[in-house]
């Protein structure tokens, strides 16, 4: 009976194998047949295009020797096709038109699970959430990827770099650069306190590199993509002792970040104060509830080995580049030192003055990318890219490689060229280095800074060369300095333009008439003040696909933006209409109705000598000023904790902001062309915190953020004026912004004001206004008293002062009255 059954398993076995062998051979040659030449086919039994990276790799030497030579045997070619693990056929994606199809339609793939273990570490993050869970973590951790954020890592990573104590000789330049990024990377995301966080990075990534082992043992891969069997709950007998010793080491290091977790869900709930790092962050969403323990875990994981793992080995392979061309070693070196003096000098802002470095990183990039093709994805449904039909189940890949070496693109392209980047890309999608559209890599200005700063560090420190495949430092006297910086620009794909602020290069590359280019046209002209012609194009883009919401939505933001709030409401509403769960235009709603509610306000005057009635500001009314210039208008606005300052101006270079706080003196300068600046030097209304406060630079304005000292004063003015010294203004009522492009969180703002409520009740009552300026009667002195009462009486509650000098002179019933608001008048109730 035993034997029967074992022929039976071992025929089942056998038929199975025969299949996966066998299956894929007619779909290949279909595909083949009815395409010709667009489509160039590979078959290796079982493991397909892993079998022809494993030849080349033993023979060549070279992983993607044959990938880089398939476009220049065929300058046709557009779709690569090779047998699966499961009997079917995987699509490699090399036409940059195909490519940008599925970089703007992610909802129909999701990433392909395979990874081993993927299910305890790696699923719940960012690289392989798909639908609502990617959008909540997205937005949870875009905002520690700010690029001005970003900058600060540079000062991180320079101080990293001076550690160092090298010596002459051959070194592993692959470890080197995973100490350095794990350091700078765990102090910016996960706080500096936590100090053995750096080797935990270490020690995930070299974790991480066993797992890649694992790729090049058939069965392994066989086990883990045909038969899905790849999750810690996969019998211990089908592991092999690698998988099982590699697993071990997982769960001990995911339970270090479960502990470093709890422990800051920990000090969040004693109320320490803590770094505001994505760790914190983490820790209030899992006390919010908005995400789990173990998302922040695969968040946690996804980080390290995205962070540093990634951005070691693109240094390393640049490293590689440098010592296999001196000459142009010798060229980047050269155009550095005629503008640096020595390393402690370098400034974030300062490194994109470097054009040829740009131009070495990109072909670097081209020849020796760290991510030959983007993640495998899986076909949700039958999907119709060009002429091609990827079924429902069917998976595929972005090839970049392939791309690379594409004769029609890149001139003699196994040349190793950095001129060739001095002219733009004919398609800006045929060189992606961290990916496109809406799943672009979030972390892209984090490794941009990190690889220009070792660059520059090693080739001004260094001599590179290789040594039987190792690279060698000899050391030289040369010290860096640097002097411009914005930041690293492709220049040929305008998404990183815009990025980048520069709106004229992208608009000259957004040429095509699909919609998704019109839409991004519009964007760059509203940035130029083109709004005429973004609305055209938007017309443009709703005739080609009136069932998308996307155009509506940034009519709704100009017409926001130019003052036609009604307008915008229509259009917002229509756009809401077609895609009911777009939380942005859910928010823009709300600040229409808002604008609209306040507009139509009617006016009276509502007085009071109730002093508990003074607004506990959510957000005081944008006041309207001009600056000493004339040239530009600018607003400003408070809270119980801030003041704030708004100008609406782009500004391409951040760098080219030149502000200083001092503790009751605001100076600021920037230039707004034809040899025209903006200027502020404001003596403020009272003190603020110079080393809290700070600047922001956005894709459209510039905020500058002033720390209150004293957080109980309402601020009169923003200006200190001599007759205002010792009067407080009672605000009539709090508004929300009106047409402001920056995006407030104004339930933060809200949960601030709370706090700070909530702070002063055991000092001052329930009331802690009423109850301070109470304080503030009963040890005064008589002229004190005098001052307050006969200020708040007369003015019937629009001033109050304690300054008996000044008000015993004042006639706030007749010719001292204060203004009433714009709009309004005096009139007596009752």
């Amino acid at each position: 009976m035993n034997l029967i059954i074992l022929s039976y398993l071992g025929y089942a076995i056998l038929a199975l194998i025969a299949y996966l062998v066998i299956a894929p051979i007619p779909k290949l040659l279909y595909y083949k047949i009815k395409f010709g030449s667009a489509v160039d086919i590979y078959y290796f039994p079982i493991i397909g295009l892993i079998g022809q990276i494993i030849i080349d790799l033993i023979f060549r030497k070279d992983a993607f020797y044959s990938q880089k030579r398939y476009v220049l045997k065929n300058n046709k070619l557009k779709l690569h096709i090779s047998n699966d693990l499961k009997g079917g056929v995987h699509f490699s994606l090399v036409d940059p038109k195909l490519k940008k199809l599925v970089f703007f339609d992610q909802e129909s793939f999701k990433k392909m699970e395979g990874m081993p273990f993927a299910d305890t570490f790696m699923d719940q993050g960012l690289l392989f959430q798909n639908g609502k869970s990617w959008h909540t973590s997205r937005q949870m951790l875009t905002k520690h990827f700010t690029y001005q954020d970003l900058l600060v890592m540079v000062e991180t990573l320079k101080q990293e770099c001076k550690k160092l104590q090298l010596q002459d000789g051959p070194i592993d330049i692959l470890t080197l650069l995973k100490q350095l990024t794990s350091t700078t990377i765990t102090k910016a995301f996960f706080g500096s306190e936590n100090n053995d966080v750096s080797d935990l990075g270490v020690e995930v990534n070299k974790n991480m590199e066993k797992m890649m082992l694992f790729f090049l043992n058939p069965l392994i891969v066989l086990r883990c993509f045909a038969l899905k069997l790849n999750k810690t709950t996969t019998p211990s007998f089908l592991l092999s002792s690698g998988e099982k010793a590699f697993l071990r080491e997982l769960q001990a290091q995911k339970q270090r970040i479960s502990s470093q977790i709890d422990n800051g869900i920990k000090k969040i709930k004693e109320n320490q104060t803590l770094q505001d790092n994505i760790l914190t962050t983490m820790c209030k969403e899992i006390i919010n509830n908005n995400i789990t323990k173990e998302e922040a875990i695969h968040q946690y994981f996804t980080l390290l080995i995205a962070g540093i793992d990634s951005t070691s080995h693109v240094v390393k392979n640049f490293c590689y580049a440098l010592g296999l061309y001196p000459e142009v070693q010798e060229r980047l070196r050269k155009e550095i030192q005629s503008q640096v003096q020595q390393f402690d000098d370098l400034r974030p802002q300062q490194l994109s003055q470097f054009k040829l470095l740009d131009n070495f990183i990109n072909e670097s990039y081209r020849h020796y990318t760290a991510v030959p093709s983007l993640f495998n994805r899986v076909a949700l449904k039958d999907i119709q890219l060009g002429e091609f039909t990827i079924q429902k189940g069917q998976s595929m890949d972005l090839n970049m490689m392939m791309s690379h070496f594409d004769p029609s693109i890149f001139e003699n392209p196994l040349k190793f060229d950095i001129d060739r980047w001095n002219s733009p890309l004919l398609d800006p999608y045929s060189f992606n280095p961290f990916s496109a559209g809406p799943r672009n890599c979030i972390g892209q200005h984090l490794a941009t800074l990190e690889m220009k700063t070792l660059l520059v560090y090693l080739i001004l420190n260094y001599k590179l060369e290789l040594n039987s495949g190792k690279i060698i430092l000899g050391l030289a006297n040369i010290f860096l300095s640097i002097e411009k910086y914005q930041q690293i620009i492709m220049s040929s794909n305008p998404y990183f333009l815009i990025l980048h602020h520069q709106y004229e290069q992208a608009l000259q590359l957004l040429v095509s008439d699909d919609y998704e280019t019109l839409v991004t046209k519009s964007l760059v002209q509203q940035h130029l003040g083109q709004y005429d012609d973004a609305f055209s194009t938007l017309d443009k883009a709703i005739q080609l696909s009136s069932d998308r919401s996307e155009a509506y939505y940034r009519k709704g933001l100009i017409n926001f933006v130019i003052g036609k709030i009604q307008q915008a409401k229509l259009d917002l509403q229509k756009s809401l209409e077609l895609n009911p769960n777009h939380k942005e235009t859910q928010q823009q709603l709300l600040k229409c109705e808002l604008e609209l509610k306040n507009t139509n306000q009617p006016a009276q005057e509502k007085v009071t000598q109730q002093l508990k009635q003074i607004p506990k500001n959510s957000e005081a009314d944008r006041t309207d000023c001009y600056s000493a210039s004339g040239k530009l208008m600018y607003r400003w606005y408070q809270t119980d904790l801030k003041v704030g300052i708004e100008i609406h101006h782009a500004l391409p270079n951040s760098a080219d902001l030149k502000y200083q706080f001092e503790k009751q003196k605001l100076q600021l300068s920037f230039p707004i062309g034809q040899g025209n600046n903006f200027e502020l030097d404001l003596e403020l209304f009272d003190e603020i915190i110079p080393e809290t406060s700070k600047a922001k630079v956005g894709l459209n304005s510039i905020e500058i953020i002033m720390d209150k000292k004293d957080k109980t004063l309402n601020w009169g003015a923003l200006q200190k004026k001599v007759e205002q010294q010792q009067q407080i203004h009672i605000v009539e009522q709090a508004a929300y912004p009106s047409s402001s492009k920056k995006k407030k969180d104004w339930s933060k703002i809200d949960k601030e004001i709370e706090e700070d409520i909530n702070k002063h009740k055991e000092e001052y009552g329930e009331d802690p206004l009423n109850s301070l300026f109470q304080q503030i009667y009963q040890n005064g002195d008589d002229n004190t008293k005098k001052a307050m009462i006969k200020s708040m009486q007369g003015s019937r509650g629009t001033v109050l002062s304690t300054n008996w000098d000044e008000v015993k002179t004042k006639d706030y019933e007749s010719k001292d009255r204060p203004s009433p608001p714009k709009g309004q008048e005096y009139k007596t109730l009752g």
